[in-house]
C-alpha cells in the first residue's frame, strides 16, 4: 500500500473508503443521530437477555482463559481486553436472533457494531457523540460493500454478518479511534483477512459467534492498523479480492444480471464517489425486529397475524397455510421440525404454528420445553412453502390460509412491521427494551440504563452507560 492515498476519486474502493471513513464531517442531520440512538436501545435491550444463552456462557468459558482487561461483558463480572469483549458481547447480541437487519450489507449490523464500538469507547473513555459517529460511519460502508457484493454473495452461501460486518466494523472502528486515511485504509485492509462465516451455520451456536467474531475482528484490525501494521491495498477489488473470490469469477455477467434492478442498492460493483450519499442510516434504515426468530420469518408471520387478527380464526379452523416467498428467505428457514432454540428460530414452519397457536411469538416460545409442546408440533404439517426465485424487492410475501368452511383468506406483505417502511418508533422500541430486560434488571437499574442510553446523544460518557451492564 504506498504511503500517501491518490488523490484521483476514480481509485480502488478500499482507498476510497478509507479516506471517507476519517475525512468526512461528523455533520449528520439530526434524524441520523436519532437512528443511530435507536439502534443502541435496540441492541443493548437484546444482549441483556442473550448474555444468559448457552453460546455466550460457552464463548465466555473459554475466552476469560485468555486474560482480563478493563472491559465490560453484558451480564458478567469479567472484565476483558477490547477485542475479546467484543466478541463475547456480539455473540450475545446475535444470540436471540432479535436483532437488527441492514438491507444493503444483507447482515445483521447492529451486533457486530455496536459491541465492537462499545468496547473501545469504553476501554478509551470516549463520548457518546464519537460513539454514535463511528456506527453512522461504519454502518455506511458496510452497506457500501455489501452494495458491492450482494445479493450473489449471499447467494452462493456467505454469512454477510460475518464477512461484510468484519469489514464494516473496521471501518467504524478506524473512526472511532480517529485513524488518518493511510491507516484506516490498513485496518479495511486486515479485516478483509479476518472475514469468513457460511450460512450453513444457520441454526447452531456458531451462527451468533459470527457476530462476535465479525465484532472482534474490527477492533483487532482497527488496533493493528493503529499500531503500524500494514496490508494490501487490492483486497476488495481485482481477481483475488472479496469483491470475486466472494462473488463468483464471472462478474460481468452477474452484474449484467443485476442491470436496472432495485435491491437496496446492490449493484455488484463498489461505489468510490460519494459514498456518503444517500446516507444509508435514513435512506434504507434498520429492520428492528417485532419477534425473536429469523428475519426471514417476519413477512410470513406479520401475514399469518393479521389474517388471523381480521377473520377470528384459530389453530382449529385452518387446513393449510401456504406461503409464497422469495426463494432467499426460504432456503434460510432450514429446519421443518426444529429439536432445540437455535434450530427453532430458522423454522418457518415451528412459527407460524406458535403464531398461529397464541397470535404471536415471544421469547419463551423459545425455551425447549416450548419447543416441545405438542399442540405446536402438530400445526406443523399445515405450513407448506412456495419458493419463488424473486429478488426479495421484486415478490412480496404471500400468505394463503385455508379454511375448513371452504374459505381462502389471503394477503401479501412487502415490508415487516420494523422496517423503514413500517419502522418501530421510540416508544415502541422502550416497549421492547423493558420486554426484554425485566427477567434480567430491577426497576432501578433498567432505569437507570435506559437514562445513561438517552445521555449518549447528548454526548454523555460511554462509561455511564457499561458501568449498569455488567452482573
Amino acid at each position: 500500500m504506498p504511503d500517501t492515498l491518490p488523490s484521483s476519486t476514480d481509485e480502488n474502493p478500499l482507498l476510497a473508503f478509507a479516506r471517507w471513513v476519517a475525512e468526512t464531517l461528523p455533520d449528520w442531520p439530526d434524524q441520523a443521530w436519532s437512528r443511530a440512538l435507536d439502534a443502541f436501545i435496540d441492541i443493548v435491550a437484546v444482549m441483556i437477555p442473550g448474555a444468559d444463552e448457552p453460546a455466550v456462557q460457552t464463548v465466555l468459558s473459554a475466552v476469560e482463559r485468555w486474560g482480563s482487561g478493563g472491559v465490560t461483558v453484558v451480564g458478567h463480572d469479567t472484565p476483558l481486553s477490547p477485542p475479546h469483549a467484543a466478541l463475547v458481547n456480539g455473540t450475545a447480541a446475535h444470540a436471540l436472533d432479535f436483532d437488527d437487519n441492514f438491507d444493503p450489507a444483507k447482515a445483521h449490523a447492529t451486533a457486530v457494531l455496536a459491541p465492537a464500538l462499545i468496547a473501545l469507547a469504553e476501554d478509551r473513555d470516549m463520548t457518546g457523540r464519537a460513539l454514535l459517529d463511528a456506527y453512522i460511519v461504519g454502518l455506511q460502508i458496510m452497506g457500501r460493500i455489501g452494495q458491492g457484493l450482494n445479493p450473489f454473495h449471499r447467494e452462493r452461501g456467505w454469512h454477510a454478518t460475518a464477512t461484510v460486518g468484519t469489514v464494516g466494523c473496521a471501518a467504524g472502528c478506524a473512526r472511532l479511534l480517529g485513524l488518518d486515511g493511510q491507516r484506516a485504509a490498513h485496518a479495511i485492509s486486515l479485516a478483509t483477512s479476518m472475514a469468513g462465516g457460511f450460512m450453513s451455520q444457520f441454526g447452531t451456536m456458531t451462527k451468533p459467534l459470527h457476530a462476535g467474531l465479525a465484532a472482534e475482528g474490527g477492533v483487532r484490525a482497527a488496533l493493528f492498523a493503529e499500531a503500524g501494521m500494514t496490508a494490501g491495498a487490492d483486497t476488495l477489488h481485482g481477481k483475488t479480492g472479496m469483491g470475486t473470490l466472494m462473488v463468483g469469477p464471472d462478474l460481468e455477467a452477474l452484474r449484467a444480471a443485476m442491470r436496472g434492478r432495485s435491491e437496496h442498492g446492490q449493484t455488484m460493483s463498489f461505489k468510490t464517489r460519494d459514498i456518503g450519499k444517500p446516507l444509508h442510516i435514513l435512506e434504507y434504515g434498520l429492520k428492528v425486529k417485532r419477534f425473536p426468530n429469523c428475519g426471514s420469518v417476519h413477512r410470513a408471520l406479520d401475514g399469518l397475524l393479521s389474517l388471523r387478527a381480521t377473520h377470528g380464526f384459530t389453530a382449529d379452523d385452518v387446513t393449510e397455510i401456504r406461503v409464497r416467498a422469495p426463494a432467499a428467505h426460504l432456503r434460510n428457514l432450514m429446519y421443518e421440525r426444529p429439536v432445540d432454540p437455535m434450530q427453532a428460530k430458522f423454522s418457518l414452519e415451528y412459527n407460524l404454528a406458535v403464531g398461529l397457536r397464541d397470535g404471536t411469538v415471544g421469547l419463551d416460545a423459545f425455551l425447549p420445553d416450548n419447543i416441545a409442546r405438542q399442540d405446536a408440533s402438530d400445526l406443523i404439517p399445515l405450513v407448506k412453502k412456495d419458493y419463488v426465485e424473486k429478488l426479495e424487492s421484486e415478490f412480496d410475501t404471500e400468505v394463503h390460509v385455508h379454511l375448513r368452511d371452504g374459505r381462502t383468506v389471503s394477503t401479501n406483505i412487502h415490508m415487516p412491521v420494523g422496517s423503514s417502511a413500517l419502522p418501530l418508533n421510540r416508544g415502541q422500541l422502550w416497549e421492547k427494551f423493558e420486554g426484554c430486560v425485566q427477567s434480567r434488571l430491577d426497576k432501578r437499574r433498567a432505569s437507570a440504563v435506559r437514562d445513561a442510553l438517552c445521555a449518549l446523544e447528548q454526548n454523555g460518557p460511554v462509561r455511564g452507560l457499561t458501568r449498569y451492564l455488567a452482573s
